[in-house]
């Protein structure tokens, strides 16, 4: 299967575990992709079976919860785009402290549904990731074992 993941991130750690996601599935015998959502436009969409979305929540123009900014630009620049017929996945890094925890993956799914994506099986929601990565990376493993299933 040919796979995108298309992430951004403030401190690293939602690169780090897309990161972790291209290996596992490279190993699973996937050919996967990473870029920035800067960097992505609908085209860049059209030759993968399945697009992984990932982003940090913020606290953003005084509202929580909010995915990256780039994903905030990506979402008002494309309003207009149709992916029908186009599998996704998405998964976050939050702190469950805040009342809106991993909120972003609420919105870009919401984004993703709106636009005629399916969105293949539920959001991930990672709790402080870089705080326990080996126990965060099973549950990302875990999670991806769905997706490839």
């Amino acid at each position: 299967m040919k796979i995108l993941v298309i992430y951004a991130t403030y401190s690293g750690g939602t690169q780090v575990a897309c990161e972790f996601v291209i290996q596992f599935l490279q190993e699973w015998g996937h050919d996967v992709e990473l870029k920035q959502i800067s960097q992505v436009s609908s085209e860049t969409f059209d030759s993968f079976d399945l697009l992984i979305f990932a982003s940090p929540s913020w606290n953003f123009e005084d509202k929580e919860g909010q995915p990256h900014q780039d994903f905030l630009s990506w979402i008002n620049k494309n309003q207009e785009i149709n992916l029908a017929k186009k599998k996704t996945a998405v998964f976050g890094l939050g702190d469950s402290s805040y009342t809106s925890f991993c909120g972003a993956v609420d919105i870009i799914k919401e984004f993703l549904e709106n636009h005629n994506a399916t969105v293949i099986l539920p959001t991930l929601k990672i709790d402080g990731y870089l705080f326990n990565q080996e126990k965060n990376n099973v549950l990302i493993k875990e999670w991806l074992k769905k997706i490839i299933a």
